[in-house]
């Protein structure tokens, strides 16, 4: 029962992980096509880069059933609430 519950949390630590690097990286894509000087470029180009920018504006993010984003912050909120939960279940067995 351990081990399943130690390889849940490993699984769900790597999909955090990774929702985390996916935001991050989105942001840094973000803000490195804000500091182009798009009006250097040809007309279609600086439209297609404009276009870009609107559409990274929202970050992509991994979510568990389009709910709750998968992010080191809910990892975390997970685990505290876990040990809440065996806290209180640990406390009302004794």
């Amino acid at each position: 029962m351990a081990i399943a519950a130690l390889i849940l949390l490993t699984h769900t630590f790597l999909y955090c992980g990774a929702g985390e690097l996916i935001i991050e990286q989105c942001a840094a894509l973000y803000r490195a096509m804000c500091d182009l000087e798009w009006y250097k470029l040809e007309s279609s180009k600086a439209r297609n880069l404009i276009l870009l920018i609107i559409r990274a504006n929202e970050p992509f993010h991994i979510t568990a059933g389009k709910i709750v984003p998968l992010t080191m912050t809910t990892f975390c909120s997970l685990l505290k609430t876990s040990a809440g939960y065996i806290s209180f279940l640990l406390a009302k067995r004794n």
